[in-house]
This record gives structure tokens, sequence and C-alpha cells, in this order.
């Protein structure tokens, strides 16, 4: 206990001019470091939805990119996405416009690639009917005969 207190003296018995102000003018305590600058803004399509891989892809190293670049890039569209009913959101002058796409017409080269601009929105939903056929598993105990009042619990 004395030792801590002769070690808590001697900290608080530093001169407190050398610790903040040498002949007036004040020490910075902490490294002054150069102001952040601002990020250049550079095109980002986001690609949403029911996708393996949310996410934003930037147009600064890839240039031009399709719906089907865009979700490539995503990791592509889940065993339950509708893609009959993808849709573009679009900001414009007049707010933000939807336009429908087809992914699944693109896929089979029936309909055009779509180019995609900037800060655009590519939406991919669920589809009802494939959600809706997904085979439900339930987890029992291992060691629990399945008699009697046992709780089955459901992933």
């Amino acid at each position: 206990m004395v030792l801590r207190l002769l070690c808590l003296a001697c900290l608080i018995s530093v001169p407190l001019p050398t610790l903040s102000q040498e002949s007036g003018k004040a020490k910075p305590r902490v490294p002054v470091t150069k102001r952040p600058e601002a990020v250049s803004k550079i095109g980002i399509i986001y690609v949403i939805g029911d996708v393996h891989k949310p996410m934003g892809v930037s147009m600064k190293d890839t240039g031009p990119i399709t719906v089907l670049k865009a979700l490539a890039t995503a990791e592509g569209a889940n065993a339950t996405a509708g893609l009959h009913h993808a849709k573009i959101i679009r900001k414009g002058g007049n707010g933000a416009s939807e336009i429908p796409v087809d992914i699944m017409q693109i896929m089979q080269a029936k309909a055009p690639d779509v180019m995609l601009q900037a800060d655009d929105i590519l939406f991919v939903p669920s589809s009802a009917g494939k959600s809706a056929r997904k085979p439900q598993y339930y987890d029992a105990p291992p060691s629990d005969p399945l008699q009697g009042p046992t709780p089955i619990y459901i992933r």
C-alpha cells in the first residue's frame, strides 16, 4: 500500500509546466494528424434482395456494369429468388423510378442485358412459390425417443 502511494506521489510531483506548456507555447498531447480528405464519389451499384451476398459494386475498377455482371459479383441469386420479377430502382430528377427486369429472360438470351448506372439499385425479390416449396427440417434431440411430450425444435 505504501509503495502504491509512493508511486502515485512521484507521478503527481512532476512539474506541470513540463506536461502542458513550455515557455508559453502549448505542447500537443496527441500527435496532430492531417485532416481527412473528402472521399471522391464514385459510381456504386447496389445489389440487394434474395442474392447470396448483398453488396455495393464499385464502377471505378470495372467500368460499365450490366445486370448479369452485378448479379455475378453478388455471387448469384438464391434458389428462392424470383428472377422474373427483379427491378432496377433508379433515382432521377422526378424521384425514384422502378424498371422491371426479367433476369431469367436475360440469362436465356431472350432479352438484352440491361446496363446499370451509378447509384442504381438492383432488387431481386423472393418468390413466394419457391419459398413455400422449401422443405422444413426438424431437429429432435438425438438421445430421446419420439414418444410422449418431447419438444421438437424447428430450425
